[in-house]
């Protein structure tokens, strides 16, 4: 992990946004940042499982496994959101060579813009940012954040992402139906930035003039493009 996210990167990125310490803490910035990480790559795991398997092993870190999953959280709270996503924009980027099956069409760079939802903590802060699943006008569950997402094709790398309301219910006045509403309190207008970094490469894709033999995109298999 510290191959890709070196300490210089992190320490960076914390000291941008003046989330270094103040005292020393038994949960500095810089390994909250790691933390975090670790959560999604052992998202099955507990939080004092995952602070367990990051520190196991280091010298000096034996205080670390009496942490309970409630200073955690707090460390989480002082973090913010903004170091990961300082942190995610400085490694995010494209993956492919010229050689990497299924990621490249003419010369150009195969992309990918999906989307996915996730389910968020019941908490107030959540409830009035962001909206919970409806049947007929009717909320239940949790609330939900909808996912935006630019891949490459050829490596699943993930080059941009952006997060908001499930589109259609309880928008900004003046923003209409279906585009992603910028959560309250946050800087995220990553969404509309993503559908112009696509546009331009989008142009270079123009379709056959008259007479010329239809332009036939590339098949796949599972050893690459047919």
């Amino acid at each position: 992990m510290t191959k890709v996210f070196t300490p210089e990167l992190v320490d960076a990125a914390v000291a941008k946004h003046g989330r270094g310490e103040l005292r020393r803490r038994l949960l500095p910035a810089r390994l909250v940042v790691y933390f975090v990480l670790g959560l999604c790559l052992f998202a099955r795991e507990s939080y004092e499982e995952v602070i367990r398997m990051l520190t196991s092993g280091i010298p000096g870190t034996r205080a670390l496994a009496r942490v309970n999953r409630s200073s955690l959280c707090r460390a989480r709270v002082r973090l913010g959101a903004e170091v990961l996503e300082t942190v995610f924009r400085q490694v995010a980027g494209p993956l492919a060579v010229p050689e990497t099956p299924g990621a490249w069409w003419r010369g150009l760079s195969l992309l990918a813009l999906d989307g996915t939802q996730f389910d968020v903590p019941d908490s107030v802060g959540n409830g009035d940012t962001f909206d919970d699943p409806s049947t007929g006008g009717t909320p239940f569950g949790f609330p939900q954040v909808r996912a935006a997402v630019l891949a490459e094709i050829g490596t699943h790398a993930i080059l941009d992402a952006g997060l908001g309301r499930l589109p259609g219910r309880r928008t900004a006045p003046g923003l209409p139906a279906g585009r992603l509403d910028k959560p309250r309190g946050s800087r995220h207008r990553r969404p509309r930035v993503l559908v112009g970094r696509i546009r331009p490469r989008l142009h270079h894709v123009r379709r056959p003039s008259a007479g010329q033999a239809p332009i036939q995109p590339p098949r796949y298999h599972s050893g690459g493009v047919a």
